[in-house]
């Protein structure tokens, strides 16, 4: 499915300019891509920086390219796999459910529910994250976090019974499952077809976190401040190439990374409560659910936890166990 993109970015990579500079065929030129359509939302002014960061950094010895979500013929849930075919050397994979499954234990709704949680919940999950990434020939270089996944639509939803019957595209199976117990139903797509489905009514409205509710507010008109979970991102490289570079390359790409990681997290953290109110300031309705519908929530979300580390194996189980510890739930 990649031979002829491969062939394609191959031969466009012969010459770069950068800075002014044009480095020859004898550097490393790698291909990054993102998992947002949008030039100018969070993550992708994220990804361009640290782009030019690596290539900066590293003197021009590793020219990185970003390529945005719908550039390339690569759907945005295949990253994990066009990286680890060394398709593209990098890549900002948010939907990874299916190829690194443990990695989805952060998302499944109501386990997390702070940052601060979220901080300590990614650090246990990490070595588990990094195992299952390594085993597919790929790199974890670092993660970051998308704010509080709520429910935004275009027709009211203001209560957990709304959501029967609503079609509603969501980030991950976990917040499938969510949906569909509450009597909704849910379809997986990419940012870059988000617009079009709203606008031809194939879904109702979706679960993302603010700043994607703002960036697609001309087709909204409700937001249900639910909270689901946070989304967990992780910016991976291909393991041959990585390995391939000189160590302390490999010591500055990881730096830069985990700088524009933090920065990606704290960016979309501190937009989302101005956010929030900008668009409930006329623009639209915003709800914030009542006690008893988050705690009805979180009760019959719990046992699905169990369910969902059982399917997928010892290493997931383990997890669990470890996170519900620590953040006592």
């Amino acid at each position: 499915m990649f031979q002829h993109l491969r062939s394609v970015l191959a031969g466009a990579a012969i010459f770069a300019t950068i800075g002014g500079t044009t480095f020859s065929a004898g550097a490393e030129t790698w291909a990054f891509y993102n998992h947002q359509s949008a030039p100018q939302f969070t993550t992708s002014v994220g990804a361009k920086t640290l782009a030019d960061k690596i290539t900066e950094a590293t003197g021009g010895e590793v020219q990185v390219r970003l390529h945005l979500a719908g550039t390339l013929q690569i759907s945005a849930s295949d990253i994990t796999s066009a990286v680890a075919q060394n398709v593209v050397q990098m890549g900002d994979d948010l939907f990874s459910s299916g190829n690194v499954p443990i990695g989805a234990i952060l998302k499944l709704p109501f386990l997390v529910q702070t940052y601060e949680e979220f901080e300590k919940a990614s650090a246990i999950v990490r070595p588990y994250v990094e195992k299952a990434y390594a085993e597919q020939g790929v790199v974890v270089l670092a993660s970051y976090a998308y704010p509080m996944q709520y429910i935004w639509a275009r027709e009211p939803i203001d209560s957990l019974d709304a959501l029967n019957g609503a079609r509603l595209r969501v980030a991950s199976p976990e917040q499938s499952e969510f949906i569909r117990r509450f009597g909704g139903s849910s379809v997986s797509i990419p940012a870059a077809e988000v617009p079009p489905a709203l606008d031809r009514g194939v879904v109702d409205g979706l679960v993302t976190g603010s700043v994607g509710a703002d960036l697609w507010q001309d087709m909204l008109t409700h937001g249900y401040l639910l909270g689901l979970n946070y989304n967990n991102v992780y910016i991976i490289a291909n393991a041959s190439a990585f390995e391939r570079l000189s160590p302390e390359n490999q010591e500055k790409i990881r730096a830069a990374a985990e700088e524009v990681a933090a920065w990606n997290t704290q960016t979309m953290r501190d937009e989302d409560d101005d956010i929030i109110r900008r668009l409930g300031d006329g623009k639209m309705e915003i709800v914030t659910p009542s006690a008893e519908d988050v705690a009805r929530a979180e009760a019959e979300i719990a046992p699905y936890w169990d369910e969902w580390a059982a399917s997928r194996g010892e290493d997931a189980v383990k997890a669990l166990a470890e996170l519900r510890q620590v953040l006592g739930r």
